[in-house]
């Protein structure tokens, strides 16, 4: 919903009225604001505060940007629940990796990894736990956050045994402990804010099932004989090596890669990797 029609919608469920109580509008703008126009979301907040004062209204804004609301994520949740498992897979990589990419690339990685993503992202739109905008998707903070969620009620309290990682300091820790499990299907890492730059290949050995990996300004020290083989997208941002290492592009299974800003200047002639590739002020592959 627009900004105009959303108010409407959430001055219904507050106020029993089209439009909030003056001592009310600029609490309630807040409020539509970050609902970010999802009807669901309106509905559920305006119910939860009609009758209420406005430092309890004050008080339920300060705790939303910390903790999303529940019954919010308990509504939107039905809407992931009736999609089947490969939608989920979707919805899920989406949430964790491919915000704001562009929406044909990232429908090639999905199909890469048995998805259906040219099927499978359109219902995803329709039911509007994503949207499209100039061919980037896009999702709800609130949607990106169930989807997050939803990962993490898999093994509470074991991001080592969940199927995506993308927070910044458990994924630290799972590489500097070396703790990573087959369960980890996709990763991501940025190092640009951070002192740390360098982890142990052998960080990766365990990880049998990992499709997607994301790295930025990430330095990896070691051989690449035990790194997963199962790699569909490989988005290794600021690649600090010149060369390639023997064992890195031994996937048979890899659809896209993604080296802007590295420091390459050789590519084997006897790699199995066969790719197109554009160089302008830094280095994309995309595989034939």
């Amino acid at each position: 919903m627009n900004e105009e029609e959303a108010l409407e919608l959430f001055s219904w469920h507050a106020f029993e009225n089209c439009y909030p109580h003056e001592e009310y509008l600029e609490l309630s703008k807040k409020v539509v604001s970050y609902c970010g126009g999802l009807p669901l979301a309106l509905k559920v907040l305006g119910s939860l505060l009609i009758d209420r004062t406005q430092e309890e209204w004050e008080s339920q804004l300060e705790k939303l940007k910390k903790i999303p609301e529940e019954e919010i994520l308990k509504t939107l949740r039905i809407s992931f629940d009736e999609l089947d498992v490969t939608q989920k897979a979707i919805f899920l990589d989406i949430s964790c990796f491919f915000i704001g990419m562009d929406l044909i690339y990232v429908t090639k990685i999905l199909d890469g990894c048995g998805y259906f993503a040219r099927i499978g992202i359109p219902i995803l739109w329709e039911r509007c736990l994503v949207t499209v905008e100039d061919n980037k998707l896009k999702m709800h903070d609130l949607l990106r956050e169930m989807g997050r969620r939803i990962i993490s009620e898999e093994f509470p309290g074991h991001p080592k045994q969940w199927s995506r990682l993308w927070d910044f300091e458990q994924v630290t820790n799972v590489l500097t402990d070396k703790s990573g499990t087959r369960e980890i299907e996709g990763l991501t890492l940025d190092l640009r804010s951070s002192d740390k730059d360098s982890f142990s290949t052998e960080a990766f050995t365990n990880m049998k099932k990992l499709r997607l990996l994301q790295l930025n300004d990430v330095e990896l020290t070691g051989e690449y004989t035990c790194f997963p083989k199962k790699l569909v997208w490989l988005c290794w941002l600021g690649f600090p090596l010149k060369s390639i290492p023997d064992g890195l592009f031994d996937q048979p299974k890899l659809v896209a890669i993604d080296l802007k800003y590295s420091n390459l200047v050789q590519v084997s002639e006897g790699s199995m990797v066969h790719f197109l590739f554009r160089f302008y002020s830094f280095w994309t592959f995309f595989l034939v």
